[in-house]
């Protein structure tokens, strides 16, 4: 019995030296994969300040991380690695997400065309559609007010483009006499990730000035006078002189007629006015001034204005003084050469002020 004993102790004494021999010769494959870790959470912090939004690169870290976790083949973890420290593993991409970007576009000229061909008159409109990025329009269109009022649709366009160049045409919806204003209304949507600020989804661009939608012809009355009695008792009917002025659509230009008519006995019709089917019917002062009224055959009066100033046959265009937004400078352009230059100009010679004199009152000497 003692010597099944002695053997048994022999025995484990001969696998203890065994395992700890063995243990030795073999890596410790658990602590490998532990220090990867650890060099790879180190490369993390050392090179985490570095990142911006400006370097979009992937970071160096990447290779570091994957390196430590990173198998060929089976490979067999020992379970306590996992235990044996607290561990964080953050892996982060760097990536710059822009906010959609809408700026209002631009009206650089109102033009009055007469179109010969077919005798009509219209207004040209030609501009600059807004300027966007990552976004996508939903609406665009031209819009119209008269004397002040508010602004109406009269036109939309379809596939804008950024920036591009557009030019439209007005010829319904316009009254003779009348003048209009036009702008440009822009609606977009995003495309970004990033969405619109509350309200920036719109932008209009600045108004032009208002221009006139001209008549195809004007009248104008001068020297108008009430018929009186002479000295002699005898009755001197009124006169005037009328001037009417037609648009010739033969010659892109204007025509006017003039003649100097009086009033005709009452109750009888007098001279008709240039083939217009308009007559004078009478001179009369009114609180307004002195009025002369004309009648045609269907019984319609136009009441004109003594000496009044009528509107224009040929409406000059509008045209934007003010530079496109889109094409002005960003900053100072002033080079640092130039800055540099006129600093060392010398200063100009300043004229030498003159003593004064002796004091007197009048420049000379109190002697």
């Amino acid at each position: 019995m003692q010597n099944i004993d002695k053997i048994a102790i022999g025995a484990a004494v001969v696998l203890l030296l065994v395992g700890f021999t063995s243990s030795a010769f073999i890596g410790d494959q658990g602590a490998e994969f532990s220090d990867a870790i650890s060099t790879a959470t180190g490369e993390i912090q050392s090179t985490q300040a570095k990142q911006s939004v400006e370097n979009q690169a992937a970071p160096e870290v990447e290779n570091e991380v994957k390196k430590a976790f990173s198998f060929q083949g089976e490979t067999e973890i020992p379970e306590w690695v996992f235990y044996r420290r607290p561990a964080r593993l953050e892996l982060f991409r760097t990536a710059v997400i822009l906010p959609p970007e809408l700026a209002p576009g631009w009206i650089a000229k109102v033009e009055v065309i007469r179109e010969g061909s077919s005798k009509s008159t219209l207004h040209r409109i030609s501009g600059r559609h807004g300027i966007f990025e990552r976004a996508d329009v939903v609406s665009c269109n031209l819009e119209m007010s008269e004397g002040g009022s508010e602004w109406s649709k009269v036109s939309t366009f379809s596939s804008v483009q950024t920036a591009a160049g557009f030019v439209a045409e007005v010829d319904s919806g316009l009254e003779t006499g009348k003048s209009y204003s036009y702008r440009i209304s822009m609606r977009a949507r995003s495309t970004s990730s990033v969405p619109f600020a509350s309200g920036t989804d719109v932008v209009t661009s600045g108004p032009s000035e208002a221009v006139l939608f001209p008549a195809n012809s004007i009248w104008r009355v001068s020297g108008a006078q009430i018929g009186k009695l002479d000295g002699g008792g005898n009755f001197v009917p009124g006169r005037v002189t009328v001037q009417n002025t037609v648009w010739d659509w033969a010659s892109g230009g204007t025509k006017r007629n003039t003649k100097i008519i009086t009033e005709s006995p009452q109750g009888t019709d007098g001279e008709e006015l240039f083939g217009t089917g308009y007559r004078l019917e009478r001179i009369q002062d009114t609180a307004d001034g002195r009025t002369v009224v004309l009648k045609n055959s269907a019984g319609k009066r136009m009441y004109l204005k003594n000496n009044g100033d009528p509107q224009r046959l040929d409406p000059r265009d509008w045209f934007n003084t003010d530079a496109d937004p889109a094409e002005e400078p960003i900053g100072d352009e002033t080079s640092a050469e130039d800055s540099e230059d006129d600093s060392d100009d010398p200063p100009p010679a300043q004229p030498a002020r003159p003593r004064p004199s002796g004091g007197g009152l009048f420049g000379g000497g109190d002697d």
